[in-house]
């Protein structure tokens, strides 16, 4: 069973000594890697980045497939004080193959996350692509929802085996009561969300909503701000969604982070993986690194701060 979240009771101090405990990191995958470090060297190399950016949690871009990088990678990461998490492939399978069919894939995924000393894997449905969301035209969306919770059902049995916790992020698939049903019919201890701030927008619904009905599923975070804009091209929506600095935005991250601590049942210790996302409209920039980076270190230092001025005000 599903572990029952943080009561109503609680009071402000408790509130705000729980978000002093939250880690703060960035999501691997987007911070830019000098080109001359070997793809065996990232996780390493992003660790020592971590560290001089005051982070105490790290998204790993990607888990070493060697078993003695792994463990190497998880005495580093705790020599530094810093909380890993990384991804889980082989939860969901396309809509036409059995649930639980790719089993062996995330109980590899699983067991290299636990070696390492991963605290939490994530997870998505979506793929970016409209056929893998709730406006696909030929798939049904509670067909999509009832092939998740089977999914997860199977999954499930793998991350109690391991108990290692997947968290499934809102991944501009569903809105955030569509997934927290999901979970509420899986209702396992080892599956929560991937709490994404922003990706409401993707799917024409209010961010801050969302976050209102996911927080009691929440294992882990990507704390990520957009903003309404004037769409840049004509005979399109007239205000589209773009990715900006934390706090700079429509999403309220200051009442999410509260959310989280007063409702997640791992508050104690959340990441905060600040992401960013759409930050432009060039379609040539998809590697605009020198922005990407600007945006996560911002991000790091807006969380940062939080985090600390919570935990004065709790002491």
């Amino acid at each position: 069973m599903r572990e029952e979240s943080m009561t109503a009771t609680q009071t402000e101090s408790q509130v705000d000594s729980l978000i002093g405990t939250m880690r703060v990191g960035f999501t691997g995958g987007m911070y830019p890697v000098p080109a001359d470090v070997p793809a065996e060297q990232w996780p390493d190399w992003q660790l020592t980045r971590a560290a001089e950016l005051g982070c105490t949690a790290l998204q790993i871009r990607e888990t070493p497939r060697d078993r003695q990088l792994q463990k190497d990678l998880r005495r580093r990461a705790e020599a530094l004080d810093i909380e890993l998490e990384g991804s889980a492939r082989g939860i969901f399978v396309p809509l036409a193959a059995t649930p639980g069919s790719s089993t062996q894939e995330l109980r590899e995924q699983v067991a290299a996350g636990k070696a390492a000393g991963m605290t939490v894997l994530r997870s998505g449905y979506g793929r970016l692509t409209l056929e893998t969301t709730r406006y696909a035209a030929e798939r049904n969306a509670e067909q999509q929802l009832s092939h998740m919770v089977a999914c997860l059902r199977e999954a499930a049995k793998i991350a109690e085996e391991y108990e290692m916790p997947l968290a499934v992020e809102n991944h501009c698939d569903f809105t955030g009561r569509e997934l927290a049903t999901v979970l509420r019919e899986v209702d396992s201890e080892w599956i929560g969300c991937a709490m994404d701030t922003a990706n409401g927008f993707t799917v024409y619904c209010d961010p801050n909503d969302d976050i209102e009905a996911l927080a009691e599923f929440t294992f882990t975070t990507h704390m990520k701000d957009m903003r309404m804009v004037p769409t840049p091209m004509k005979g399109l929506v007239p205000i589209v969604p773009k990715g900006c600095e934390l706090g700079a935005g429509h999403v309220d991250l200051v009442r999410a982070v509260r959310l989280f601590a007063e409702r997640s049942p791992r508050a104690q210790n959340l990441h905060l993986i600040t992401e960013a996302g759409w930050e432009t409209f060039d379609p040539e920039a998809d590697n605009a690194t020198d922005l990407k980076k600007a945006l996560l270190e911002q991000g790091v230092s807006y969380l940062t701060e939080l985090v600390a001025a919570a935990k004065a005000k709790a002491a």
